[in-house]
């Protein structure tokens, strides 16, 4: 049915302000897992590193049936928290029966048909006539307005949303490219970065010292010692506990007195004011694990 090779998502840049464009549709940036979902007789759920999403989301699998044609689908896996908003925290600590969201804003192939170099607009076309009108419980097409930018995004940081996507209606689709068609301006600043160690202390752990890829070597870019939930700690805790390690694996010791250290493996992502002159995150905060990217993709801006 499909290419044996997967698809890689396009993605955006990052952009620092919102603006008024007639060329352009202005989404929701929505707070989960990028997902590509490969619909005929069986649905495939992948995060944009290729791992298989569907046994942890059994609920749209079973879904996105109802679509009825032969389509890849690209969105985003979110979970709603009682506010009715994107919880990234509550998505990562998802258990079995717990219901999440497949949020769809694009489709890259419909029966057999390439879509990827048809313009934007005429994707979207596509998308809303496989979406609407169907009685999805757990899929939803995420909506958009064109020109307003500014506004838009006034109302996102109002609702303490995270952000939104400005995309070019007549771009065509990249894939595995970032590109300057779709851009991504955030509400906060955010980033992923690597787990290296730990500050021990009666909790488990008083902060987490973190890292990120600087020319393919990993270097320090400070602690973070807020943000955490009472079941971020047990998870942390529990993880941190199976992957101890000798040394910190940086390319320069950061000399950070009664750091314990572990493989890095896991990743943060952390909210930030801002990168210091000495590379350091200013004010970071925990915001919750990333499963859905490899290591080497959590590089200093």
């Amino acid at each position: 049915m499909f290419s044996a090779e997967l698809i890689k998502p396009m993605l955006a840049v990052d952009y620092p302000s919102a603006f008024d464009s007639s060329d352009y549709l202005f989404e929701i940036k929505w707070d989960g897992y990028r997902c590509l979902a490969y619909c005929g007789t069986e649905i495939t759920l992948y995060s944009r590193s290729h791992r298989d999403l569907t046994p942890y989301f059994p609920e749209i699998a079973q879904d996105l049936k109802k679509v009825g044609s032969s389509c890849i689908l690209d969105g985003e896996l979110i979970m709603l928290g009682d506010d009715h908003k994107p919880n990234f925290s509550q998505l990562q600590r998802k258990k079995p029966g717990d219901i999440g969201t497949y949020v769809v804003f694009d489709i890259l192939h419909l029966n057999g048909e390439d879509l990827i170099q048809e313009p934007l607009v005429r994707r979207r076309e596509h998308l809303s006539a496989l979406i609407e009108g169907r009685s999805f419980s757990t899929v939803l097409m995420s909506r958009g307005v064109e020109q307003h930018g500014v506004r838009f995004f006034a109302a996102v940081k109002e609702q303490n949303l995270e952000g939104m996507v400005a995309k070019d209606k007549y771009s065509v689709y990249l894939p595995g490219k970032r590109s300057r068609a779709w851009r991504k301006i955030k509400v906060r600043l955010e980033t992923d970065a690597v787990i290296i160690g730990y500050i021990p202390d009666h909790t488990g752990f008083k902060s987490l010292l973190l890292a990120q890829y600087d020319q393919e070597q990993l270097v320090y870019v400070g602690n973070v010692g807020t943000g955490f939930s009472d079941q971020d700690k047990k998870i942390l805790r529990a993880g941190l506990a199976r992957i101890s390690a000798e040394q910190s694996g940086l390319a320069q010791d950061p000399q950070v007195p009664g750091a314990l250290w572990v493989k890095p493996v896991l990743i943060a992502r952390v909210g930030y004011l801002e990168y210091t002159a000495d590379g350091r995150l200013r004010q970071p905060s925990f915001l919750g694990l990333r499963v859905d990217k490899a290591v080497e993709e959590c590089a200093v801006p």
